[in-house]
Parts: C-alpha cells; sequence; structure tokens
C-alpha cells in the first residue's frame, strides 16, 4: 500500500510540473511548490495516528482477553485501558 501511494504522490508530482511548464493557468509550481510540504505533512501526520489507533486497539484486545481468562478482574482492565498502573 505504501509503495502505491508513494506512485501516485511521485506521478501527481510529475504532472503538476509538466502542465505547470505547459503554461497551464492556475498550476505554477514555482508558486504552489509548498503544497508539497503540506501533503507530505498530512501524510505523515495521518499514518502517525492510524498507528496509535492500531496500537491502542491492540493494547485494548490483549487486556479484554486477561479479563476473559481471569488472568486479571475488571478495576485493573480499566486502569490497563486508560493507561494507569494497577498494584
Amino acid at each position: 500500500m505504501r509503495r502505491l501511494w508513494l506512485g501516485v504522490a511521485v506521478l501527481v508530482l510529475g504532472l503538476w510540473i509538466w502542465l505547470s511548464s505547459l503554461g497551464v493557468p492556475y498550476i505554477s509550481f514555482s508558486k504552489n511548490w509548498p503544497l508539497i510540504l503540506v501533503a507530505i505533512g498530512v501524510i505523515v501526520v495521518v499514518r502517525r495516528i492510524r498507528r496509535m489507533r492500531r496500537s491502542h486497539r491492540r493494547k485494548v484486545h490483549v487486556i479484554i482477553n486477561k479479563l476473559e481468562e481471569g488472568r486479571i478482574d475488571a478495576e485493573e482492565a480499566i486502569s490497563e485501558i486508560k493507561g494507569g498502573k494497577h498494584d
């Protein structure tokens, strides 16, 4: 999936530069190049948020399994899910 996004990004960048050099109105690489930095920043932030959510879901899944197996009680499970430490 990562390679797909990289390919799409390179394709869009190439098209943008090409159309800019042809003089297509409203597409000027020399004026709008900071948009590339903004797009990269958005991609980085979105990926980080997705990783954090996946990590939290995995953590909650493990805690629920411990609870179902009887290795911890409900109060400990709640404490671990909230991020606190239990005795």
